[in-house]
């Protein structure tokens, strides 16, 4: 147990010279140079397409990238340091098929990232054939017709240089990595992957069969299978109930003729945008790319404008999967509805989950020994979710009771001390207000510790463009969480933890789930 608030403490106390230094978003850029510096590049570029409907995302009008979607924060100046010294290293320009390009020069190192951005994700997917786009993505990125899988190995190999694919429920990406000495020998190459994949039917045998064995290693795992129950009950009736790994049931009828015929019925340059991120020189870059992807046809492809939101849609309730490898332990996990990145109360919803998590640390592992590990989250996705995990639990007929008690601490305004005093014992505690400047530093300092490389700066624009219609928003999260004030932080904990219906489901041995009780999990709180 000491071991354990040791844990906790020091995870609060080293952010916590940066909390009393005010929060500076100045500072929180000098700790992660290659992820935000304050780059060189021209400022805004003008030649931008025609702005959209004021607020609406970019899947509302999907062959723009804007750089005004959000002006009046940085046009205002209240936007931080952070936000007002970067947003001049954007610089946005069009192919000639109407693909966009969103560029930001760093000049920190020489690695480069290029990111060719996919709209629609699971929302162009149909349960039936969860995780095709994913193997598609996959696939191609094996070989193309002229460059096959071994000489493309070789060649990456020589280079350094990599090739990544990745598919959330949203969008897809598709990225070249790699030193600004090799780029304009692999640009073509790897954007003949893209255009002209090899569709080889051994290569397609090996991503399936990859997939499947991802999926069966889930199973295996009692912690990935409670996340896989959790998400074929929550999302059900959803679109991202077309899981982007796919399902034991999609997999099983995946062929390549049917990823063909996805590449073939979604090859189109309105879906397209591009994320370049690096030491690039833009008035080269443009006709680089207007050569490798300048080409593609504008199909007029329709873009869905993103799924419904959960709220409203939720039913609270317990669902029970028998496990009985996992012998002596149950998991336990419950999800619930939450703002969008867009809403106004995410970034309190987001710090209301972390100062919860460190409650529920306390309570349920410290002061009852009733759990590995608990925590909470709120995630970040188009469509919102937060979850609630409880992972080896030894105390199936209390643990509820453990849960609604650490709620019930923040619900009542206190919070995990950041400077306990000795004689304070194991469950120090502070108001929410006290607390709160050290767990914005903690939430920054980790968020942008997240993004040290350039192409984890390009997986922020895209995300940015997608959610928001403008690739710079993901620098006023700085502002949005530190903006915070501790009211709106417990009516965000109210609102989307105490007030609203979770769905639980808790997995494990026959003897242990017949102690979880579905009457303990109409709600949380004490009063539940």
């Amino acid at each position: 147990m000491r071991f354990a608030m040791e844990s906790i403490g020091r995870r609060i106390f080293v952010c916590a010279l940066s909390a009393m230094a005010g929060l500076s978003s100045t500072a929180f850029a000098q700790e992660s140079p290659a992820a935000a510096p304050t780059a060189t590049a021209p400022a805004a570029s003008t030649a931008t397409t025609a702005p959209a409907a004021q607020g609406g995302a970019l899947a509302a009008s999907s062959a723009q990238v804007r750089l005004d979607a959000l002006d009046p924060a940085f046009a205002s100046g209240k936007a931080g340091a952070f936000a007002l010294e970067n947003a001049s290293s954007f610089t946005t320009f069009s192919l000639s098929n109407g693909i966009p390009v969103v560029l930001r020069v760093n000049d920190a190192n020489h690695v480069r990232s290029l990111s060719i951005v996919l709209r629609g994700g699971t929302l162009m997917t149909s349960p039936a054939d969860a995780g095709i786009e994913s193997l598609m993505l996959r696939e191609m990125a094996r070989a193309s017709r002229e460059w096959p899988y071994d000489r493309l190995r070789a060649k990456l190999d020589e280079t350094s240089a990599s090739f990544a694919t990745a598919s959330v429920f949203d969008y897809s990406t598709y990225t070249l990595v790699c030193l600004d000495r090799y780029f304009d020998e692999l640009l073509p190459i790897w954007a003949g992957t893209f255009e002209e994949p090899a569709w080889d039917p051994a290569d397609f045998d090996r991503v399936l069969s990859d997939a499947k064995l991802a999926l069966q290693k889930k199973d295996q795992d009692p912690w990935q299978a409670t996340a896989t129950e959790m998400n074929k009950d929550f999302f059900a009736g959803h679109p991202y109930a077309a899981t982007p790994d796919g399902t034991e049931e999609s997999l099983a009828s995946m062929s390549l003729a049917k990823v063909k015929e996805r590449y073939a019925a979604t090859y189109s340059a309105n879906r397209f945008f591009i994320v370049a991120v690096g030491d690039y020189d833009p008035a080269s870059l443009k006709p680089a790319l207007e050569k490798a992807f300048g080409s593609i046809p504008d199909r007029a492809l329709a873009i869905p404008t993103g799924a419904p939101s959960f709220e409203g849609a939720v039913t609270a309730g317990l669902v029970k999967k028998e496990f009985e490898a996992s012998k002596g332990v149950a998991y336990l996990r419950g999800d619930f509805a939450a703002p969008s990145p867009t809403a106004p109360d995410w970034a309190a919803a987001s710090l209301a989950a972390r100062l919860y998590s460190d409650l529920l640390f306390n309570v349920v592992r410290d002061k009852y020994g009733a759990a590995y590990t608990p925590g909470a989250v709120v995630r970040s996705f188009g469509s919102n979710y937060g979850s609630i995990s409880v992972y080896k639990t030894s105390a199936p007929a209390k643990i509820k009771s453990y849960l609604d008690e650490a709620a019930g601490e923040l619900e009542a305004g206190r919070a995990m001390s950041v400077a306990p005093k000795p004689d304070e014992g194991r469950s120090p505690r502070e108001a929410v207000a006290d607390v709160l400047p050290v767990y914005k530093a903690i939430y920054i300092n980790e968020s942008y510790g997240t993004i040290r490389t350039n192409a984890a700066v390009a997986g922020e624009i895209a995300r940015s463009v997608v959610e928001f219609g403008d690739p710079r928003a993901w620098l006023l999260d700085v502002d949005r969480v530190a903006a915070v004030t501790a009211d709106e932080l417990e009516k965000a904990f109210k609102t989307y933890f105490i007030d609203a219906p979770i769905l639980w489901v808790a997995l494990g041995p026959a003897d242990m789930l017949d102690k979880f009780d579905p009457a303990d999990y109409k709600g949380l709180g004490p009063a539940h």
